[in-house]
């Protein structure tokens, strides 16, 4: 009888360390095996062309060559050129033609990386 009751103290002392023991160490963040590339806050997720409709502090909306409106976030790090000189948001006019250089956020939302001006191209008849 006395072995017995050692027996079911061990265990009482035993079953808790080891159900505790499946939840040690916890872990917030995803587990993730070596293989596997963790997000980088940005990847490249293109170019668009088209006539710029509205331009606030926070977003950029145009209008593409296949009319769909595309609205990208505008951060304080977006460049606006023309050329290669650097231009004020507020020299750019609307419906003109720009091309935004764009990447895409973990949220998978896409943020303006630079907004350049797109000029006229030369056509071979004013030679």
């Amino acid at each position: 009888m006395l072995k017995l009751a050692q027996v079911a103290v061990l265990l009482g002392l035993a079953l808790p360390v080891v159900s505790l023991a499946q939840y040690y160490p916890y872990s917030r963040s995803p587990r993730v095996g070596p293989g596997t590339p963790k997000p980088s806050a940005y990847n490249v997720a293109g170019s668009f062309h088209g006539k710029l409709k509205e331009l606030s502090s926070k977003e950029i909306m145009i209008e593409t060559d296949d009319s769909q409106i595309v609205s990208i976030h505008r951060t304080r790090k977006t460049k606006f050129l023309k050329g290669t000189q650097t231009i004020k948001p507020s020299d750019i006019d609307i419906e003109t033609l720009i091309t935004v250089d764009a990447a895409e956020d973990v949220d998978l939302s896409l943020t303006a990386r630079s907004v350049t001006v797109d000029t006229p191209k030369k056509s071979t008849e004013d030679k």
